[in-house]
């Protein structure tokens, strides 16, 4: 009898521990696999940065496209890029210039 007595008095001296470690257990795992974990954050920050490195990009497209605005605007026509545009999107040709028409290439039987 007195056995299972000391067995339960270890049991109850070991419950405390066991939740706090069981608790802290829980806590750590999430800490570094949950939503907001360590490993979220490191994906969060490799996505950060394949973000800034498009944004960059479309920073500098942007600029280009602003400069090739300005040079349309109504007080301000650059002779050589109205022209330009206008080949382009009407399909106009100058009488200098050559075209060459190529067939598209058919698939081989």
């Amino acid at each position: 009898m007195k056995f299972l007595e000391h067995i339960k008095y270890r049991m109850s001296q070991a419950l405390w521990p066991a939740i706090f470690i069981t608790v802290l257990f829980y806590f750590v795992f999430h800490a570094v696999q949950g939503n907001y974990g360590l490993l979220a954050l490191r994906d969060l920050d490799r996505s950060l940065s394949d973000i800034q490195v498009v944004a960059e990009a479309t920073a500098s497209e942007r600029k280009l496209l602003e400069t090739k605005t300005s040079r349309l605007t109504p007080g301000n026509i650059d002779p050589e890029l109205l022209g330009e545009r206008a080949r382009e999107v009407l399909g106009f040709v100058s009488n200098n210039e050559r075209v060459i028409l190529i067939k598209p290439s058919t698939p081989a039987n």
